[in-house]
């Protein structure tokens, strides 16, 4: 009878080992790929921005690259570091050495800027340029405040702008232009219609060409 339980419980042993080997194993296995995935990625967007910057560097890049390239930089670092990469892209393009954007009048805004070689009235048109070329996406919803900031800055100086994104403080920089956008929204108050006279409403509607 004790020889029968012995061997009961040996085979139970042997079991249950046999589970747990199992178990690390598959436990190791998904621990692998888990790893090969994340090395993957990892090597995966070090050649997406070194294909980026090249494509800079020699003007060459395209509409369909950056999606590419944004759209994975999105799943793998999420929204805040895109509106920092998106930033920094641009920055690149317009302080490149040979086709960086200058300006024919001693103010941007006052017309007269030349990015790759194509001439711009203003910073509207220009914008429109920079956000066709960058997958037609503009994280800040089409408020130009961003890129007069970022010209101002190349204009007052072009070396410090241009090394902004590979400094410490980048981060804290793209706050301050998340909250330039910010307020340029609420720049000014809209008052209530339902508080308007009709003579009122017309002089505003007049102003605007709507409301």
């Amino acid at each position: 009878m004790s020889g029968n339980f012995q061997k009961y419980i040996d085979e139970h042993l042997a079991q249950a080992k046999l589970f747990q080997d199992q178990q690390e194993a598959e436990r190791k296995k998904l621990a692998d790929e888990k790893r090969l995935k994340a090395e993957s990625r990892k090597a995966t967007m070090k050649f997406l921005g070194q294909f980026i910057d090249t494509a800079i560097k020699f003007g060459t890049l395209t509409s369909e690259q950056v999606n590419i390239y944004l759209t994975n930089y999105r799943l793998e670092y999420g929204d805040n570091a895109l509106v920092a990469k998106y930033l920094g892209l641009v920055i690149q393009l317009i302080t490149h050495p040979q086709t960086g954007v200058e300006s024919t009048t001693a103010r941007f805004g006052n017309g007269g800027l030349i990015w790759r070689g194509q001439t711009y009235k203003n910073c509207h048109e220009l914008h429109g340029a920079l956000v066709a070329l960058m997958a037609d996406f503009d994280p800040f919803d089409n408020n130009i405040v961003w890129l007069e900031y970022l010209l101002q800055q190349v204009f007052e100086d072009e070396s410090a702008i241009a090394a902004a994104p590979f400094r410490d403080t980048w981060q804290t920089e793209v706050i301050l232009i998340r909250k330039l956008v910010e307020q340029s929204k609420n720049a000014i108050e809209i008052p209530d219609i339902d508080s308007l006279t009709v003579d009122d409403l017309f002089i505003i509607q007049s102003l605007t060409g709507g409301f």
